[in-house]
């Protein structure tokens, strides 16, 4: 599977650079969602119905699907956890189904919700690739057709790695505010205060990095000096 960017712009030669490809995110980020808005409504038909073993092996299944497959690893535990409470209950036909049943459908929106709040705040750009109903523009569902479904749909397990793929190239994802940069820095009091703003305390710590990595200036004084030794 190649794990170029949407149009192709993460060629070998920037690999060191690569970033992560909004529209890329954008188509598989609404897949998976509407897989899993799909896979949630297909719970509802065992509330009121009687104990099955292929029933029961299908949910068990789902469940193992979420946990390995769904992309925003944060969330996925917590759903993972709530269905296989569900699971238990159904088989022993709980009177508490309904409520558990709710539950996994309260999780599976929070899941959502927290997969995008993570999307837009470390990868802005993903949001101009969706029209004003939050469906992505058709220009790049092409594209994603095109460049991995020439020859057939590509696999959920597939889909799901090159979205984790992505999300590995998201710098300080597991620190988005670094904070632990910003102890190391001292610019964390003993409370955990940061006395000059979170968003000052980031903006000062992107300037120095931005500084260092550029290339270093050979002072004026080394420059004359050059000069005379060369004349």
């Amino acid at each position: 599977m190649r794990e170029q960017g949407l149009y192709g712009r993460n060629n070998r030669k920037d690999t060191a650079i690569a970033k992560p490809d909004p529209a890329l995110i954008a188509v598989l980020i609404n897949r998976e969602h509407s897989r899993l808005s799909s896979q949630v409504k297909t719970l509802e038909k065992v509330l009121h119905a009687p104990f099955t073993d292929n029933e029961h092996q299908r949910l068990t299944q789902l469940a193992t699907n979420w946990r390995s497959l769904l992309a925003f690893d944060d969330g996925a535990p917590k759903l993972g956890d709530a269905l296989e409470v569900f699971i238990a209950a159904y088989q022993q036909q709980s009177p508490e189904l309904e409520r558990l049943h709710d539950e996994v459908v309260f999780q599976a929106g929070v899941y959502r919700m927290g997969h995008w709040a993570l999307v837009k705040h470390f990868i802005p750009g993903v949001a101009d690739c969706l029209d004003s109903f939050a469906s992505v523009l058709p220009k790049h569902r092409d594209a994603f057709k095109r460049r991995y479904e020439a020859c057939g749909n590509l696999p959920v397990e597939a889909q799901s790695q090159l979205l984790k793929a992505q999300y590995a190239l998201i710098p300080n994802r597991r620190d988005p505010y670094r904070h632990e940069e910003m102890k190391r820095r001292g610019l964390v009091t003993a409370d955990g205060i940061v006395p000059m703003g979170v968003k000052e305390a980031l903006a000062l710590i992107e300037r120095e990095e931005a500084q260092a990595a550029q290339p270093a200036k050979r002072g004026v004084v080394a420059w004359v000096a050059d000069r005379f030794r060369r004349g």
